[in-house]
């Protein structure tokens, strides 16, 4: 007996959306803080309070993409394979072997540049490709967890569910990166892909006393357990605080300040796939240019200033890179080309 997959979810649900564009967001200041803002910033407000803002959401940012990941793919499990397939397992590989290969280059040619040892660009290539090791590990995840679901999608959801639940448990004792985030993310993604009947409830706006319940324990959680993002303790600490968020953002994601929100939401790609390389390329601007460094050492309130600019532009910016390849006719950086799906030949104009 398999569990209910219950109806269809809509084509477009705003909190999903809002949900994805908070969780990307909140990745973006976790990459600007390590790649970039440890080796400049030296004011100790404005590092002491992205310290709190990324130790806060430590548990919540990447189980939070996940569940809404699988709930989104929660649709595909009842499509003829092909079209599931080529939706969720081809169209992601093409994209993620393309970046792979662009953001191997683009270090390739950094540490040429620095006279720092590099690794040949087609060895890195070939181990991507069965164990990630760049930011983009989250594209192979989503392949990985949808085959798995797929492939025992005949299973009882249940015994899915604790399986899932065992393996993130489990896994910082016995998984190294990259596949500890994937091990951790597991039971978050099985349990939007089998259970949506469950994500629907969570997100019926008359359940307003959940995110009230569950936020207070999340609260607890973070103030008496571990914090670390891949602790023994985070899966619960994850949980509720999913939760609490589904349930938050159901209720205000008709809001129209939850408008940009929604946005990022549905180009979370972009963002995720660009934005480390903005925070690579400010590092070089800024080792060349020692007056901009100096002035973000002397000048604690600019160099606030300078974050928000820097992650509103990072996040607007890649938005608008991808907005605009659509327009030129660089879809295919982005998304796997039609055609290669109906295996017909576009018409030139």
């Amino acid at each position: 007996m398999t569990s209910p997959l219950t109806e269809a979810t809509p084509d477009r649900l705003e909190w999903a959306d809002t949900a994805r564009g908070l969780s990307v967001t909140l990745i973006v200041i976790l990459h600007l803080w390590a790649i970039h803002l440890t080796y400049w910033i030296t004011d100790t407000t404005v590092m002491r309070v992205l310290a709190d803002v990324i130790e806060w959401t430590g548990p919540l940012r990447i189980p939070l993409f996940f569940f809404v990941s699988g709930f989104l793919a929660s649709r595909s499990l009842r499509k003829p394979w092909r079209q599931a397939w080529r939706g969720r397992v081809l169209s992601v590989a093409y994209l993620y072997i393309g970046w792979v290969s662009f953001s191997t280059a683009f270090l390739w040619i950094e540490n040429r540049a620095h006279n720092q040892p590099t690794e040949n660009p087609v060895v890195t290539i070939a181990q991507n490709l069965f164990a990630p090791q760049t930011h983009l590990w989250y594209l192979w995840a989503l392949i990985v967890l949808f085959m798995l679901v797929w492939a025992t999608r005949a299973v009882p959801g249940w015994i899915m569910l604790a399986v899932a639940a065992a393996l993130s448990i489990s896994a910082p004792f016995f998984l190294e990166h990259p596949f500890l985030q994937v091990g951790s993310a597991t039971v978050f993604y099985v349990a939007g892909a089998r259970f949506p009947a469950i994500t629907g409830w969570l997100s019926s706006r008359r359940k307003v006393w959940i995110f009230a319940g569950a936020a207070s324990i999340y609260i607890v959680s973070m103030l008496l357990g571990p914090t670390d993002p891949y602790g023994v303790a985070d899966p619960f600490t994850s949980s509720v605080g999913v939760a609490a968020m589904v349930a938050l953002l159901a209720v205000v994601s008709h809001q129209r300040w939850t408008g940009v929100l929604k946005l990022i939401g549905r180009n979370t790609l972009p963002v995720f796939i660009l934005n480390p390389f903005v925070f690579i390329l400010l590092n070089e601007l800024l080792l060349n240019d020692s007056t901009l460094a100096a002035w973000l050492h002397d000048h604690p309130r600019g160099a606030g200033l300078y974050v928000a600019c820097i992650i509103v532009a990072t996040i607007a910016g890649s938005i608008g890179i991808k907005l605009g390849a659509d327009r030129i006719g660089l879809r295919w950086l982005f998304a796997m080309p039609t055609s290669w799906f109906s295996g017909t030949r576009v018409r030139r104009a």
